[in-house]
């Protein structure tokens, strides 16, 4: 019986043609394409909200802690160290029952703010090596045009703070604020000892 099968019947059974075959390689190119573009546009969108978002954590970080710092302040110094530096030192008093002084300071140098705290005075002028022991608080802090970071108001109780904090490719963060300390000022007059 299979001497008398159909023609068409035959022709069914060979399999695809070559160019099927192309056709279907072309279609699955261009699925392939569209897929791969999606999924590279969202690894980058994710990217791309990943470093935004961390940018924003440093620049919270930044704030509540100069925040907190210079609002529990007795005196507030800024100096510059170096050329490509600026440091700032308060004497601030912590939340406790009997709210106990110490020294705090933050310094910016290149792209980097770190933070210290210390129950003896901090050095105006602290070496490369003492900086790397600070904690770091962000890095890629950049200032905002060509204004300092941080300016000292004329009472020697307000810190004018001005900078950008990004990660990557994220949209940097701005602080633009002024912090004010809240410590009154003693009858006899500002005191400073022992942290500057």
């Amino acid at each position: 019986m299979r001497d008398h099968e159909h023609p068409t019947q035959a022709r069914d059974d060979e399999g695809i043609t070559l160019v099927e075959l192309l056709i279907y390689i072309f279609l699955a190119v261009i699925v392939l394409t569209i897929v791969g573009s999606i999924l590279i546009n969202s690894f980058r969108a994710e990217s791309q909200v990943r470093d935004a978002a961390e940018s924003a954590d440093s620049a919270q970080l930044i704030a509540e802690s100069l925040g907190r710092g210079i609002r529990n302040a007795s005196a507030i110094d800024i100096s510059a160290p170096a050329t490509d530096s600026l440091l700032v030192r308060t004497r601030s008093i912590d939340a406790s029952a009997g709210g106990a002084w110490y020294c705090h300071a933050w310094i910016w140098s290149g792209d980097e703010l770190r933070t210290t705290r210390s129950a003896s005075a901090i050095s105006s002028a602290p070496d490369s090596a003492t900086v790397a022991g600070w904690t770091l608080l962000a890095t890629d802090v950049e200032q905002v045009g060509g204004a300092p970071l941080f300016t000292l108001g004329a009472d020697e109780r307000s810190v004018d703070v001005r900078l950008t904090v990004g990660v990557g490719i994220g949209v940097p963060v701005l602080i633009d604020s002024v912090m004010v300390a809240q410590q009154p000022i003693p009858a006899t007059g500002k005191v400073t000892a022992p942290c500057f």
